[in-house]
């Protein structure tokens, strides 16, 4: 059975010979076992083996893609072609290319394989511990899972990479329910290299339990008002999510990017930081190669509330004429000095804010939505969870308010946050 890279390099080789000027292929070969929960039991086990290529190429300047299940020869040629047809279809771009110049990658990462009467066990220990210290919790798909990826990547121009990842990951839908009440669903997981043996412990999964039970008895703010959020690290990326969209490459080629003339200046307090981290040691969910087989590098976006770089991937790079700063996006807001509950005691009024239903920022980072999982703070004590309640904004504005992080943060695997605490936000009862 041919290696992930050499079928990359065979795809790559095949598109050249039909007439691709250039062409880029990645081939991952995955080894995928999960344990599902449900009925308060570990309900079913399965294993999948995969294999996938994905393949790019380049014709007088236009790009096509095509992917495939398997590595026959006949259904390579059909991608090939398919690519090539839908790269005859596309628009010139000067910026379209493979990478070239970078040394080649051989990594490996985690476990080869799960331990799967552990994982079971865990899986079963879990379900005992749900239904005991959280009885008006019901689920909705929880998945204990393991995934052994290999993945090969190859360009026309040379390039080969190889790298491997044995990943833990968990994820659970729930929501609590007691006398015919019953709150909507909230939802958490993470990656991981190690198996867990708690995964009532892990991440932020009992404290969002807890809260989920107190959430049966709701009400909305009590008025309408200017106050404080407290972001928790699952609602985190209702901030920094927009924030790194303003902050790629494709902003500052539309020139929506509020901050693009603001390289070297303040755009937060110094408490705040914001490190793109695709090759930390214990991020499962990182990655050491882009889709354009780019290395990865680490990135101090934000430090100490100066905005160092923008994230520029491999592709908005040759657009710009500038240097690429990124390709993979896995953030960590590092944690403060303070303890949540300290947070927590200096609010006037606000919000802490678990889950944000709401759409799409526009570009000068206006947004507005519903606040879910979430509770009202008042004279510094959590008075109960809020149901229909507005919250609105804008998150430029909120990022230079922000007045503390937690030293308590939570790793998912891909990402790692605190709580953040910031103020303006306008908060008000649904009408």
């Amino acid at each position: 059975m041919s290696a992930p890279q050499d079928l990359a390099a065979e795809a790559v080789a095949r598109a050249k010979k039909a007439g691709a000027d250039e062409a880029q292929a990645a081939a991952a070969r995955t080894s995928y076992f999960e344990i599902d929960y449900s009925s308060r039991r570990a309900s079913l086990a399965r294993s999948v083996d995969s294999l996938r290529i994905d393949l790019t190429v380049f014709r007088a300047g236009k790009r096509g893609s095509a992917s495939l299940t398997g590595a026959r020869g006949a259904d390579l040629d059909e991608a090939v072609a398919a690519a090539l047809a839908a790269a005859e279809a596309g628009v010139p771009d000067p910026a379209n290319g493979v990478a070239e110049g970078f040394d080649s990658l051989a990594t490996d990462y985690g476990p080869e394989r799960p331990d799967r009467a552990a994982m079971s066990a865990a899986m079963t220990e879990f379900g005992a511990a749900l239904a005991e210290q959280h009885p008006k919790i019901v689920t909705d798909g929880a998945l204990y899972a393991f995934t052994d990826a290999e993945t090969g990547f190859a360009n026309s121009r040379g390039l080969r990479h190889v790298t491997r990842r044995g990943v833990h990951s968990f994820g659970l839908m729930f929501a609590a329910r007691d006398a015919g009440r019953t709150t909507s669903f909230n939802h958490t997981g993470w990656q991981r290299f190690e198996p867990c043996a708690d995964l009532l412990a892990s991440g932020s999964l009992r404290r969002l339990l807890d809260e989920a039970a107190l959430s049966l008895d709701t009400k909305p703010a009590p008025q309408k008002f200017v106050g404080d959020l407290i972001l928790t690290p699952d609602a985190a990326d209702t901030l920094i999510g927009p924030l790194a969209g303003a902050l790629s490459g494709h902003a500052l080629f539309a020139g929506t990017s509020p901050f693009k003339d603001k390289r070297g200046a303040l755009v937060a307090p110094p408490c705040f930081s914001l490190l793109n981290r695709p090759r930390g040691a214990t991020f499962a969910g990182g990655a050491d190669f882009d889709s354009y087989g780019a290395p990865t590098q680490d990135l101090d976006v934000i430090r100490g509330g100066v905005l160092n770089e923008f994230l520029v991937d491999f592709f908005m790079a040759r657009k710009l004429e500038r240097p690429q700063t990124a390709g993979a996006q896995n953030f960590v807001v590092p944690g403060g000095d303070k303890a949540l509950s300290d947070i927590v005691a200096g609010v006037k009024r606000g919000v802490l804010l678990a889950r944000f239903s709401g759409g799409i920022p526009n570009s000068a980072l206006d947004f507005a939505g519903v606040a879910k999982n979430s509770f009202y703070i008042e004279d510094g004590e959590i008075r109960g969870a809020l149901s229909e309640t507005m919250v609105s904004g804008n998150l430029q504005e909120l990022l230079r308010q922000i007045y503390a992080v937690s030293r308590e943060t939570v790793d998912f695997g891909s990402c790692r946050y605190p709580y953040i605490a910031t103020s303006g936000a306008l908060i008000s009862p649904a009408p």
